[in-house]
């Protein structure tokens, strides 16, 4: 359950005169500024009686040396080794006795750039507020403000066996309250909760007939962990009038793009025919109105794409009209209502139900489309000069699509497993045919996808 980013910089700035990278002042850095952020230094504790939820406590023995590494690529240093070198650090787990991130610098590359490899699980942030994260440890301009690595880091000192297990009986004490708490908030605001159960309700009714089972497909089985990263590049600017000239919006072109480059794998695989449709489930944000830089405040709706549909505008109508009315209905309310509810559950039901995962009939795969900065972002003096988001994949999906926007860039990264997936590439050059029939059949939209 990591997220993770591909982000590539120009080589100069993070080398020094012998070409080295500079470790040491990129690792100096980003510890200057962890007291930004306090969760990058702390790590889940299990809790002491079980069945309690784990708490977050500072990780006495940091070793920033453990978080921030290096890579290096063999030569050549193609843009495919890069992709593999990628696979293979997000395949990896993070460590769950040290906290819950990771950036892995990976030099080598042909053109002298440097690319970064961000690991972070969905525990910490969620996928707003990792790009929020990414902010703090990068600059707005190349010449960076001086920062200050001679500040000490002291530790929370560690709670005693006592503390723990009161904190634990209080945490599971939340189980029996949840409903006299429910009532009590009914009685004292009874017009909010009326209005917030019937908001519930008529979110859930439309879903129960169409929506609440996904589709069978060939891209839903077992996975292994093994995984794949691929790259597909648009123009900001053409997405933008794609999404304007069909009176849709960016996400509704992303999933309309990605529908096409279903329709061709699903082709491919003879599994075409002229009732086919997949689920997406689509994050989304619910907290806007809080500013935060860490945290968790998603949930999500689930969107029927027309696979069937050989036509790209039709396509993106039907899934423009499908995102209408689902935001009508506030069906993204559905999913975040059903995680709250597990909040107070003992730990070994949420594991059961995290095994259930693995095989979930729900949806065919994850497409998130978070919003990244209009201006470049630096560090050490480098530019970054694109980014690649990643969203991670659960026991029987073999394939999620991340998009983010950068500066003048429209950045999809993908991930899908080798066993599952074999023909990736199919799907990434079907979702750059549909872009480029979206906004002109006779000019390809796509910067380039190399495989």
């Amino acid at each position: 359950m990591h997220m993770g980013s591909i982000a590539i910089f120009e080589g100069a700035p993070l080398l020094d005169e012998d070409g080295a990278l500079r470790l040491d002042d990129l690792r100096a850095l980003i510890a200057s500024r962890l007291a930004l952020v306090p969760k990058l230094r702390q790590y889940p504790v299990p809790g002491f009686l079980g069945q309690a939820p784990p708490t977050w406590a500072d990780d006495a023995a940091f070793d920033i040396t453990q978080h921030v590494r290096q890579r290096q690529l063999p030569a050549p240093g193609t843009e495919a080794q890069l992709r593999e070198a990628c696979g293979d650090l997000l395949a990896t787990p993070l460590r769950t006795d040290r906290p819950l991130w990771e950036l892995v610098f990976v030099t080598g590359l042909d053109d002298g750039r440097v690319a970064l490899v961000e690991k972070l699980h969905h525990a910490v942030a969620d996928g707003i507020a990792a790009a929020e994260l990414a902010t703090v440890l990068l600059d707005l301009a190349p010449a960076m403000p001086p920062f200050d690595d001679s500040a000490t880091w002291e530790p929370g000192a560690p709670r005693s066996c006592v503390t723990r297990a009161l904190q634990d009986i209080l945490s599971l004490t939340k189980i029996s309250l949840r409903l006299p708490e429910a009532l009590g908030a009914a009685m004292v605001h009874p017009i909010r909760s009326t209005r917030a159960a019937l908001g519930f309700g008529a979110a859930l009714v439309p879903m129960l007939p169409l929506r609440l089972i996904a589709p069978r497909s060939s891209l839903n089985n077992q996975i292994s962990q093994q995984r794949e990263v691929h790259f597909v590049r648009a123009p900001l600017e053409r997405v933008h009038g794609v999404a304007q000239n069909h009176g849709a919006t960016i996400n509704d072109v992303l999933l309309s793009a990605i529908s096409g480059g279903l329709r061709d794998i699903l082709d491919k695989r003879g599994e075409l025919d002229r009732t086919c449709e997949l689920q997406a489930l689509v994050p989304v944000g619910l907290d806007t109105q809080r500013k935060r830089t860490s945290g968790n405040g998603v949930s999500a709706y689930f969107v029927r794409l027309p696979i069937a549909e050989p036509d790209p505008a039709r396509a993106l109508a039907f899934v423009s009209r499908e995102t209408k009315a689902q935001k009508g209905h506030h069906e993204e309310l559905v999913p975040g209502s059903a995680l709250r509810l597990l909040d107070p559950v003992p730990q070994g039901v949420l594991g059961e139900a995290a095994r259930l995962l693995r095989r979930q009939p729900f949806f065919n795969l994850i497409v998130t489309n978070v919003p990244g900065p209009p201006v470049p972002l630096y560090a050490l003096g480098a530019r970054m000069l694109e980014v690649f988001p990643i969203v991670p994949l659960l026991g029987n999906q073999g394939l999620g699509v991340a998009a983010l926007s950068y500066v003048d860039t429209f950045a999809i990264g993908v991930l899908s497993n080798p066993d599952v997936v074999p023909d990736v590439e199919i799907f990434c050059h079907g979702v750059v045919r549909t872009l480029a029939a979206l906004d002109d059949p006779n000019v390809p939209i796509a910067t380039d996808h190399r495989p």
